[in-house]
């Protein structure tokens, strides 16, 4: 099941936010962070699946500005 999805620029601003599942503002603005630093960090050659807190991340680099 789909929890949220995440739109962020390779500089970390976020672009973009969709939550499916009731969560507090406070714990909206960790889990972006933790998953903005975690998806910056990875090299790009790296595979675009991940597992981060029981949650499968499926994530997609783009090179085009919005």
């Amino acid at each position: 099941q789909m929890q949220f999805m995440l739109l962020f620029s390779r500089q970390g601003k976020l672009r973009l936010q969709k939550w499916y599942v009731p969560l507090s503002d406070k714990e909206k603005k960790k889990i972006t962070r933790e998953l903005v630093q975690t998806v910056l960090a990875r090299k790009p050659k790296m595979c675009s699946f991940l597992e981060w807190r029981d949650l499968k991340i499926v994530y997609k680099r783009c090179s085009s500005p919005l």
